[in-house]
């Protein structure tokens, strides 16, 4: 017979034993993550490899927010390559740790992923089952570019397609609908993004390849369409790290935070990067450069 509750030091329910004892029940965490993935082999575990599970999994150890992977029940959204970056990409386990001090705890005890909103989900939530995502690739734009040509052929992948000829199935179902590809240019870099509710691996960036390709006249708009009905084309794969996980959306509210750790974190690197900035944009002046 249950005899009361109370909270302990960690923030997880204890509820009370008639015989005195206490039995610690945990809460479903899902934690918006963000890191460069130039800094890592991958988003998942590989032996004696750097990987962003790896350094979540360390982190949660660390504060002793769990104890095991498999006890923990510890999932990721999506699974993003060597060089793929994200903004946002979400991962799922169970803890006693307390809400309101998890986030910081988090960004303190990790090196390079970034930890800025979380929720409380039920124990049946998937994080692979996402309404959408959204990736963006970052393309430096050449002369002779035909943007106008390349907007047709995204076009072309939009809708329901088997894009068998556009990734590594590994077999899984290689049909799949992406709802947009939009193109915009911002100076010397032309903006893709690509939405929908999963994509399978290197799926964009074949598709990114294609889509240049299509602006430089390699291919034409029948070879894209001939390879989305299944005939044996390849347009090579464009580099990893332009490319960006950017959203994993759900029909849940998170608790968005920016502790003084994450804080931090974010102003160094970012004062890093403007420096590096200033310095290239000296040295295009000098040499000229618009």
């Amino acid at each position: 017979m249950i005899g009361g509750t109370s909270h302990n030091t960690a923030g997880a329910v204890m509820i009370i034993i008639s015989s005195g004892l206490y039995v610690i029940m945990g809460w479903h965490a899902a934690v918006m993550i963000a890191y460069d993935g130039r800094e890592f082999t991958g988003s998942q575990r590989q032996p004696d490899k750097k990987t962003v599970e790896d350094e979540c999994i360390r982190a949660l150890k660390k504060i002793h927010a769990i104890e095991s992977v498999r006890d923990s029940r510890f999932r990721t959204a999506s699974r993003t390559d060597r060089g793929v970056s994200a903004l946002c990409n979400v991962v799922v386990f169970e803890t006693g740790f307390k809400q309101d001090q998890l986030l910081q705890a988090l960004n303190a005890a990790s090196e390079k992923v970034y930890f800025y909103a979380y929720a409380e989900v039920g124990s049946d939530f998937s994080p692979r089952k996402a309404k959408q995502r959204w990736y963006r690739y970052f393309l430096a734009y050449e002369k002779g570019m035909d943007l106008d040509k390349m907007d047709r052929a995204a076009q072309e992948f939009v809708g329901k397609h088997d894009f068998k000829r556009f990734c590594k199935a590994e077999g899984r179902i290689s049909e799949k609908k992406i709802d947009s590809i939009t193109l915009t240019r911002l100076g010397d870099i032309v903006v893709i993004d690509l939405k929908g509710r999963e994509f399978l691996r290197n799926m964009v960036r074949r598709i990114v390849a294609a889509l240049v390709s299509a602006s430089d006249g390699s291919c034409s708009l029948q070879d894209v369409r001939d390879a989305l009905n299944g005939r044996d084309v390849s347009f090579g794969l464009a580099p990893a790290e332009r490319l960006v996980l950017m959203q994993v959306e759900y029909a849940i509210d998170f608790i968005e935070a920016c502790p003084p750790t994450l804080e931090r974190k974010t102003r160094e690197k970012r004062s890093e990067k403007m420096i590096e900035l200033l310095f290239y944009d000296s040295l295009s002046a000098r040499c000229g450069l618009d």
